[in-house]
């Protein structure tokens, strides 16, 4: 039954999606993982919410896919901040050149400098979660998330400085 709607609404679904993402592929995924959490859905709860509560699937999987589609972008753009951030302070001399260097494998090197704590912190935060959910997750107060966060910065930062001169 569910392979039936998901053939009659995945393209619905995928144009929704793309309008958020702008791209293929994270449509696609969008998509792929709405189904996915439906999926595992327990089958009590799914009885629930179809049967007895009338929800309507078609309704609740566009909730789904713009609510997913909404979290990508969200993604996106801290990781975008949490790089300016760390390039904002850099010298003059950084060129276009060294935004190229800049590679994953040449952050990856800048993030030896940090604690792990540090390294969890900034990687998380560039993953898209919330100071917020990293301190329940971690079992430490906010501010003290925000410290982590603002040193690793700080030292990623001039090890920026370093690794270009």
């Amino acid at each position: 039954m569910l392979v039936h709607f998901y053939n009659v609404l995945v393209p619905e679904l995928y144009i929704v999606a793309y309008r958020y993402v702008k791209s293929e592929a994270e449509a696609e995924d969008v998509v792929a993982d709405c189904f996915e959490k439906l999926l595992k859905m327990p089958n009590e709860i799914r009885i629930q919410k179809f049967i007895n509560n009338k929800i309507n699937l078609k309704a609740l999987l566009l909730i789904m896919v713009r609510n997913q589609s909404l979290d990508v972008l969200k993604v996106k753009k801290n990781r975008l901040r949490i790089l300016e951030g760390i390039k904002i302070d850099l010298p003059k001399l950084a060129t276009n050149d060294s935004k190229k260097t800049l590679t994953n494998d040449n952050f990856n090197s800048l993030l030896i400098c940090l604690s792990e704590k540090e390294k969890i912190v900034l990687t998380s935060v560039m993953e898209g979660f919330t100071r917020e959910e990293l301190a329940i997750q971690m079992g430490v107060s906010e501010k003290t998330i925000s410290n982590l966060l603002a040193n690793a910065r700080k030292k990623v930062k001039t090890s920026w400085v370093k690794f270009m001169v």
